[in-house]
This record gives structure tokens, sequence and C-alpha cells, in this order.
């Protein structure tokens, strides 16, 4: 009986601690935090225009190029993000991967701009 028990147990912790593929119809988690990615990026360029008619077509097709790049719509972004948002500790899981990818590129063009920096007060 004990055996059993620590059976049914083992197999139980397995399937439970396992992650589950998206459903049908949903971004896979990866695919979901690179697309946040890269939408996160758009909002931060649209926040430093001024706003006006022609940036808001503008920024619906920055949006379609993002979903286009990842082989995707936004019908099936905003339904991954609705299915997500009913599981809070794995979006916010995901939240957290967008944030430090955000910080690696962000890192990276400081570097890029450290260095074209440096070209240009060596040409002087």
């Amino acid at each position: 009986m004990k055996h059993i028990f620590i059976l049914l147990l083992s197999i139980f912790m397995l399937t439970a601690c396992r992650r589950h593929a998206a459903p049908e119809g949903i971004l896979e988690e990866k695919q979901m935090v690179e697309v946040l990615t890269d939408l996160s990026v758009v909002d931060g360029y649209m926040a430093t225009l001024l706003y006006s008619d022609t940036l808001r077509i503008q920024g619906k097709n920055y949006y379609a190029t993002v979903y286009k790049n990842h082989n995707t719509s936004k019908a099936v972004f905003d339904k991954s993000m609705k299915y997500y948002s009913l599981q809070p500790v794995l979006l916010d899981s995901m939240y957290s991967k967008v944030s430090k990818r955000l910080e690696a590129k962000e890192k990276r063009l400081n570097k890029i701009y450290e260095l074209e920096q440096r070209k240009k007060t060596l040409v002087k």
C-alpha cells in the first residue's frame, strides 16, 4: 500500500511540474516573450514622439510589422494574451524574461553608442 501511494504521488508530481504546451491557436511561451519584447520596443519608441493622426497610423504599421516578423497576427496575440492573463504566475514570469531581454538590448545599444562616440573623438 505504501509503495502504491509513493508511486501515485510521484506520477502526480511529474505531471504537475511539467510545463504544458500552449493550446492550439495560442503562442508558445517563448514566442510570446519575443513578441512582448518587440512590442515593448515599439511602445517605447512611440512614447518619444508627439501624438498625431499620422503617428497613430504609423504605430499600427509598426505593430503589424512585429506580428509579421513573428509569423502571427494581432488576433492570435490578443487571444494568447487573454490565455496567459488567466495564469498570472506564468505571465509574471514571462514579463520578467521580457524585462531581462530589454535590459540586454539596452546594454548592447549603449556599448555601440559608446564605441561610436569614441570613434568621433578619435577622428577630431
